[in-house]
């Protein structure tokens, strides 16, 4: 059996520093073997103008540099940071890949874009180039095509060997679950007291905070910097004005605060859709220029300016 450490990537960016401890410290409670967990970003990749082709999040490139970090050698993990793990993550080290380069969840359906949120990577046998990868964007594929890594990988190269209940979307299943992935923004937990599921989450930074590995100061930094719930205080019970902590009354104290869960995610991807907006009227424009009227109206009713 092999003891040397395995070798998790995650994507994040600053926003999900916190839910990154959380994960992490969850994988080595569980892990029976030592193990190596590194954020990732799109500090990787190289920039990309054209916003038809931009990321979703600062981190939908990163995962393209792991066999490079890896000096194209051994086995990695990709994994996003909004998850949290129950069970062990060493086996998924000593899966057979037969002819496959990449796994995911047994039953992940190419056509979804979550199937590359949990991904087994055979660095030794991948020679991605991450530039090389996104620069092929618009010429031999598009965003969404590249997320689903067909663009890169033979139909027999994407295997499905990982074990069902290894990204289960935000749901929770006893006995099944191995990773709970809260994968719908506006209801993560750290920034929606109301996920039928975002006790265990909270629960798991409760811990860390017995243990001393997030500290008081963290949690504060990160409510000011609006990338956790304020309610997060009362339910931990670090607030000096008593109050409810029922979800409703934590979802009414977090909209009193003015609080917007993910806000800055979300202009982003408003950002992104204007933008691809503008680019595709020009491009309309261009090809029936006597409805150039018409197109930049219906641009101006939808976005404004």
């Amino acid at each position: 059996m092999p003891t040397s450490p395995i070798r998790i990537f995650c994507g994040a960016d600053r926003s999900q520093q916190l839910p990154f401890k959380v994960l992490a410290a969850s994988i080595r409670r569980h892990a029976s073997r030592p193990v190596e967990i590194r954020t990732i970003d799109n500090s990787l990749a190289p920039p990309v103008s054209d916003p038809r082709f931009a990321p979703y999040t600062e981190f939908s490139f990163a995962r393209f540099a792991i066999p490079a970090l890896c000096g194209h050698q051994g086995r990695a993990l990709y994994m996003d940071s909004d998850m949290l793990v129950f069970a062990d993550i060493a086996p998924l080290f000593d899966i057979d890949f037969g002819p496959a380069k990449v796994l995911i969840e047994h039953g992940a359906d190419l056509g979804k874009g979550k199937q590359a949120a949990v991904m087994m990577l055979d660095c030794s046998r991948l020679g991605w180039d991450v530039a090389e990868i996104v620069g092929g964007l618009g010429t031999r594929y598009g965003y969404n095509q590249l997320m689903s890594l067909t663009p890169l990988l033979a139909p027999h190269e994407i295997g499905d060997g990982i074990p069902n209940g290894w990204n289960d979307l935000d749901v929770f299943r006893p006995g099944i679950t191995r990773n709970l992935h809260y994968t719908e923004i506006r209801w993560q937990p750290w920034v929606y007291p109301c996920h039928p599921h975002g006790g265990l989450w909270v629960q798991a930074l409760r811990e860390l905070m017995d243990s001393g590995e997030v500290t008081r100061g963290e949690i504060d930094a990160e409510v000011r910097e609006g990338y956790l719930r304020p309610s997060i205080l009362r339910e931990l019970g670090l607030s000096d004005t008593p109050a409810k902590d029922d979800p409703e009354s934590l979802l009414a104290y977090d909209r009193a605060q003015g609080f917007v869960p993910n806000g800055r995610l979300l202009r982003r991807f408003a950002e992104r859709k204007k933008a691809d907006s503008a680019r595709r009227r020009d491009e309309a424009i261009a090809r029936r220029p006597w409805l150039a009227f018409w197109y930049r109206l219906r641009h101006r009713l939808r976005y404004g300016a």
